[in-house]
């Protein structure tokens, strides 16, 4: 049985809740971050009009946590795959300094996990149901250790969003997003006059499944393989992003990739779940509605899946606010069937633990 440490939000003898999170971390252990490691702290900055991701001061906290252990720390993350303001690196860099996560702030600097375009990513074998091998940012394959830092909410298609989904999902490359949300992966165009013949699609396509004929871009799907790298790729968006795949297989998806990541890793890691502001949806949108529960605290383990459940329970304990997105839920109650009643929020948990990633039984350790 893992341990899953907490700090409530309330407040506890008047010490801060940033002075409480140095011990949480402490707690939880950082005895894996030696004298000058590079340590990737994976975090969301938000979307533009999106107020609710994690605080910048938060961030500073872990940064100066680590940087007293002789550990030389910095933020990361992937772009995004819908277009949007993090869609590639310099946008993305740019927001992160609108929305406080500049290096003057929180003491380390920004270092895009994908590259410029999402188009530096390492395959690493995993061998599982869906995937026998993952695409993740190339910054995995050269960081020494990782914090996870997720602020904890709904997901329009996973009910939930936590550790897992910050590292599957947001250290996955542009393409592996894809093939995550989509069983059945083939370029379209949702626009073709949309199309320039700038033949971007065409260069980042490896199998000569793309050619540009009258300045427009043609596909021969017999050659496709269903990589995805030229839907993100096109500057005018006139392909078509497919979101087909079912919540519980994105679910397993997430989870795979996180594997993935994780097994390079080999241990030299910790979770942090900010359960606070837990809005309705994903900070990924560029606008959030009011917290569903009233703000619960911070969990802190080493274990990715057992974190993920205790978040999860630590949400269903509460009775949520009467005037939010689900209304009056009595404690106990199942909140994220509110939220997402077509989902099976579970699954994903479930099949995190078959494939090892860790144990759904904890220890809920107060501090």
């Amino acid at each position: 049985m893992k341990d899953v440490f907490l700090i409530r939000s309330r407040l506890t003898g008047k010490r801060s809740l940033l002075d409480r999170l140095e011990k949480l971390l402490e707690a939880a252990g950082l005895e894996f971050v030696r004298p000058r490691d590079l340590v990737g702290i994976k975090l969301s900055f938000g979307e533009r009009g999106n107020t609710a991701f994690l605080r910048p001061l938060f961030v500073r906290r872990v940064v100066d946590t680590l940087k007293a252990r002789g550990a030389k720390p910095f933020l990361t993350d992937s772009n995004t795959l819908y277009h949007g303001h993090r869609t590639n690196s310099v946008d993305h860099l740019v927001l992160a300094e609108e929305h406080g996560f500049g290096l003057t702030q929180v003491g380390a600097p920004v270092i895009m996990a994908d590259g410029l375009r999402s188009e530096s990513y390492l395959e690493t074998e995993v061998n599982l149901k869906h995937f026998r091998r993952v695409k993740v940012g190339s910054v995995v394959g050269e960081m020494d250790a990782l914090v996870s830092l997720a602020h904890f909410k709904g997901h329009l298609a996973c009910a939930f969003g936590g550790t897992l989904k910050n590292i599957g999902m947001g250290l996955g490359s542009r393409s592996m997003k894809q093939l995550m949300h989509s069983g059945s992966v083939h370029p379209e165009f949702s626009d073709r006059t949309a199309c320039t013949g700038c033949a971007r699609c065409a260069t980042v396509c490896q199998y000569g499944a793309i050619h540009i004929e009258s300045a427009k871009a043609h596909f021969t799907y017999e050659r496709c393989v269903g990589c995805a790298e030229c839907i993100p790729a096109c500057p005018e968006e006139a392909l078509k992003i497919l979101w087909a795949e079912k919540p519980e297989v994105l679910g397993e998806k997430i989870a795979e990739t996180t594997y993935g990541v994780l097994h390079r890793l080999k241990e030299r890691y910790l979770f942090v779940n900010f359960l606070l502001d837990i809005t309705p949806d994903c900070d990924c949108f560029p606008y959030n509605d009011d917290p569903i529960v009233p703000d619960i605290g911070i969990l802190a383990a080493r274990d990715p899946v057992a974190i993920d459940q205790a978040s999860v329970d630590l949400l269903n304990a509460e009775e949520s606010i009467a005037a939010s997105q689900i209304g009056r839920r009595a404690a106990r109650e199942d909140k994220l069937a509110a939220l997402c009643p077509e989902v099976n929020w579970q699954r994903q948990l479930e099949y995190a633990e078959e494939i090892g990633l860790g144990s759904r039984r904890y220890r809920l350790v107060e501090m």
